[in-house]
């Protein structure tokens, strides 16, 4: 009987997925209210759906029906809690378990497991809920404060001082459900991001990957993810065995998992959160050109209910990679109405880069919210800053004042010098 793939959702990352299974001659099914026209993803599976990831009851019925043998999912963590469920349903693999993903959303938690670990993680501030006066006078300031079960950037502040505090708190209040919030000391320093993979219990570092802002714009607007980065050796050295415990300790056995950590000005490295997803970024698509391993394939498979094994695994980041996987993502600066779009289609058409981008002419956009990415591989430092300087000069979306809304990336002289220090073992 030939294998047949429900994707849930056509957000990023799915259109690739689909792609890949394609070729194994999978039949491909994509389901969400998302207009065909508007779905990469559906446009290229070989069934689509319009019935909203939301519909278990009837995604399960016409799941029967059709005889599914997987489902999967692209980057969306909403559409992990259906996966999980619906799979429960029909029984069917899944690489998430419920107690797993619980550390994946909940940050208070995950930070608990560090601790026990000895994992370094950022001091804690408590208060009630509403705080009081009290209470707000005991914390150390500055600090950050964030809901304890949001993905990203969402519903973060960083206050400063006192005066900062209960803006913050509020903001939390209007994302969250949850009655806790975390409040922890503000690091200083830059901030990265480990990738792993996950084999029957075995975990193996892909990549350590940084996050770079534009100078002059908001620190958390991470306009490159890239593999570029220094102190990869100290990392390893210093954090990854006791992450890697944290990760077995928490239940991740199989699938892909990602750790954000910060070097903190103290010189050590703070555990911040976890995710046991695939990442907004999509620069897990460049690992197979990175270090050959094959992130859309391995989660595939994992859809299908293959149990990986400690060989399966890729050998585990060691050193700095001369290669630089970079995305490139597509943050604005500015807010309005789309009027203009130029060089999107250009780069659909050349080879060596993937871009995903969904927002078209006439769409609200936000200041400070990405609304796309571009991906690629480079030999070297070199290539890669030809690179992000070619898609500043090509990529432009102009708001109705006639404003270039995308923030470009010019701090060319900084990649140079983390790459060569990471080459180096700085």
């Amino acid at each position: 009987m030939k294998q047949k793939i429900l994707f849930l959702g056509s957000t990023k990352g799915t259109k690739q997925m689909v792609e890949y299974a394609k070729a194994q001659d999978i039949y491909t099914i994509v389901t969400d209210y998302v207009l065909y026209e508007d779905s990469e993803a559906k446009q290229i599976a070989d069934e689509y759906w319009m019935i909203s990831t939301s519909e278990i009851d009837i995604l399960e019925q016409k799941c029967r029906e059709v005889a599914i043998t997987g489902i999967a999912v692209g980057v969306t963590e909403y559409n992990l809690c259906q996966q999980m469920e619906l799979t429960k349903r029909l029984n069917l693999p899944c690489y998430l378990t419920p107690d797993s993903w619980h550390y994946s959303i909940d940050k208070a938690d995950f930070k608990k497991v560090c601790k026990e670990l000895n994992v370094a993680v950022p001091e804690d501030f408590y208060v009630n809920n509403p705080p009081t006066q009290e209470e707000i006078e005991q914390i150390k300031f500055p600090v950050m404060v964030k809901p304890i079960d949001c993905a990203g950037n969402t519903g973060i502040s960083y206050c400063n001082k006192k005066e900062d505090f209960m803006p913050a708190y509020n903001l939390v209040k209007q994302v969250s459900s949850n009655p806790q919030i975390i409040i922890e000391r503000m690091l200083h320093g830059e901030e990265w991001w480990a990738g792993y993979a996950l084999a029957n219990g075995e975990i193996s570092l892909i990549s350590l990957c940084a996050m770079y802002s534009q100078p002059g714009e908001p620190k958390n607007c991470y306009t490159l993810t890239t593999n570029v980065s220094n102190h990869i050796e100290q990392y390893i050295k210093e954090i990854n065995p006791e992450i890697e415990k944290v990760l077995k300790q928490i239940g991740c056995k199989e699938g892909f998992a990602w750790v954000q950590v910060m070097l903190d000005e103290d010189g050590s490295f703070y555990a911040i959160e976890m995710g046991y997803r695939l990442t907004g970024d999509l620069v897990y698509l460049l690992y197979k050109d990175l270090c050959g391993f094959d992130t859309v394939k391995w989660m595939i498979e994992c859809s299908l209910g293959k149990v990986h094994q400690k060989e399966d695994l890729p050998k585990p980041q060691q050193k700095a990679y001369k290669k630089c996987s970079t995305a490139f993502m597509l943050w604005t600066n500015k807010s309005g109405i789309i009027n203009k779009i130029e060089g999107i289609e250009r780069f659909k058409n050349i080879d060596g880069f993937e871009i995903d981008f969904q927002k078209k002419v006439g769409d609200e956009i936000s200041a400070y919210h990405s609304i796309g990415n571009i991906l690629f591989t480079a030999s070297d430092i070199e290539e890669m800053c030809r690179n992000i300087n070619f898609i500043n000069n090509t990529i432009h979306v102009y708001n109705e004042k006639g404003e270039d809304v995308i923030i470009k990336y010019t701090n060319f002289d900084y990649l140079r010098k983390v790459y060569y220090e990471g080459l180096n073992g700085e």
